[in-house]
C-alpha cells in the first residue's frame, strides 16, 4: 500500500491536467492495485486451505493405508511452520538476533509432559499452564536481554538454550529414563487425522492473527525498530515496551509449537532444547525468508522435509569406513541451506514469489510482507 502512495510524488503526465484529476485518477488505480493485490493473496489463501482440508481424502486415495504415516509428515511441517513464525516475528520483523527459541520449545514440552502425566492434569490446562510459562520466561529473557544487542544478544541467548537443555537432560538422567512420554492424550488428538485438523486450525488461526498483528501499531512498531532504532526512538515509539512484547509474542508461539511437537511424537526430549534445534529454526527463516509469513511457510516446508527423507536412510550411515549419524547429516544438511540461502537467494524463498527481486524493506518503502 505504501509503493503505490510513495508513487504518486514520482509520477509525470505527459498532458495538462488539473493536480486534483491527476491526483484522483492515480490515488484510484493505486487503490485498485493494492485491492487486486489483496484479493490474489486472498484466494491464494482460501485454494491453499481447501488443499490442505481435503488433503486426508486424496492421501487416503493415493497411499491406501499409508495415508496416516503421510498425515503424520505433514502436521509435523506445520507444526514447524508455527515455530518458524515466532522467530521470524522476534527476528525478522523487531530485527532482535535471539537464538533462544529452543529453550521454550523444549520447557513447554516438559512442562506439558510432567503436568498431564505424572500430575495427573487435566491436557488442556497443562497446554495452558506451559504457555504461561513461556510468557513469564519470556518476559524475564526479555528483561536483561535489552541491555545487549546484535551478536552480544545471540550469544546470551544461545547460553539460554545449552543450559535449557543441560538441565532437561540432568532430569531425565535423574528419572532413569532416554525421553518423558506423554501417556493421558485427549482422545480428540488420539488418531492422525484429528491431530492434523487439529494442528491445522492452530496453525491458520496463529497466522491470520499474525497478518493483522503485523498491520497494527504493534507491527509498524516492530518495522520501526527493524529499520532504525534511533528513528523509532524520535518518532515516539516505546522501544523497551515493543522489544519485551516481541520477546513474548515469539516464546509463547514457540511453545506452543513445542507443545504441540510434543503431543504430535507423544514424547518430549531434552534434544528439542540444543543448539542443533536452533539452527533449525534458523535455517527455516533464512531459507523461507525473514520477514515474511510466507517465508516462515516455505522454511518450515523445506527444513521439515529434510530429516523425513533422511528418515528413509539407515542410522548411522555408513559412508565406507565412516559412520555418520543421521542426526549430524541433518545439522550438516540445515547449514548447506544456509550458506546457499544467503549467497544466492538472500530474500530467501518468499522473494522468488515476489513481484520484482528482493528489495530490503527500507529501500523499497515497504513495511512488511505477506
Amino acid at each position: 500500500m505504501k509503493r503505490h502512495i510513495l508513487a504518486l510524488g514520482n509520477s509525470r503526465s505527459s498532458s495538462p491536467a488539473s493536480p486534483g484529476s491527476v491526483l484522483g485518477a492515480e490515488s484510484g488505480s493505486a487503490f485498485a492495485a493494492a485491492a487486486g493485490s489483496d484479493w490474489r493473496w486472498l484466494a491464494g489463501l482460501v485454494l491453499l486451505l481447501l488443499t490442505l482440508s481435503g488433503l486426508p481424502f486424496l492421501f487416503e486415495a493415493l497411499f491406501g493405508d499409508g495415508a496416516d504415516f503421510q498425515l503424520h509428515r505433514v502436521t509435523l511441517i506445520l507444526i514447524l511452520a508455527l515455530a518458524a513464525l515466532a522467530q521470524n516475528l522476534l527476528t525478522g520483523y523487531a530485527a532482535q538476533p535471539s537464538l533462544g527459541n529452543a529453550a521454550f520449545f523444549g520447557i513447554s514440552a516438559y512442562l506439558l509432559a510432567w503436568l498431564s502425566s505424572d500430575l495427573q492434569q487435566p491436557y488442556w490446562l497443562a497446554v495452558l499452564v506451559a504457555l504461561v510459562a513461556c510468557a513469564l520466561l519470556g518476559l524475564l529473557v526479555g528483561g536483561p536481554a535489552l541491555s545487549v544487542s546484535g551478536a552480544y544478544l545471540a550469544i546470551a541467548t544461545l547460553g539460554l538454550v545449552v543450559l535449557t537443555g543441560s538441565l532437561l537432560t540432568l532430569w531425565d538422567t535423574s528419572a532413569g529414563r532416554q525421553s518423558y512420554e506423554l501417556t493421558a492424550l485427549p482422545e480428540v488428538l488420539g488418531d492422525d487425522r484429528s491431530l492434523y485438523y487439529c494442528v491445522l486450525a492452530v496453525v491458520v488461526l496463529i497466522f491470520v492473527g499474525a497478518f493483522h498483528l503485523l498491520r497494527s501499531r504493534v507491527g509498524r512498531a516492530w518495522i520501526a525498530l527493524r529499520d532504525s532504532e534511533v528513528a523509532a526512538a524520535a518518532c515516539g515509539v516505546a522501544l523497551t515496551r515493543y522489544k519485551l512484547l516481541a520477546f513474548v509474542v515469539s516464546a509463547v508461539l514457540t511453545g506452543l509449537a513445542g507443545v504441540l511437537y510434543a503431543t504430535w511424537g507423544t514424547t518430549a526430549t531434552a534434544s528439542m532444547s540444543s543448539v542443533e534445534q536452533t539452527i533449525a529454526f534458523l535455517t527455516m527463516i533464512v531459507v523461507g525468508g525473514p520477514g515474511s509469513l510466507l517465508g516462515s511457510l516455505l522454511g518450515a516446508l523445506f527444513v521439515g522435509l529434510v530429516p523425513l527423507l533422511l528418515g528413509e536412510l539407515p542410522d548411522p550411515l555408513a559412508l565406507g569406513p565412516l559412520q555418520l549419524p543421521i542426526a549430524m547429516l541433518t545439522t550438516g544438511i540445515y547449514g548447506v541451506l544456509l550458506l546457499l540461502a544467503l549467497i544466492f537467494f538472500p530474500g530467501g524463498l518468499s522473494a522468488i514469489f515476489a513481484r520484482r527481486p528482493f528489495v530490503h524493506a527500507s529501500e523499497e518503502g515497504e513495511s512488511y510482507g505477506p
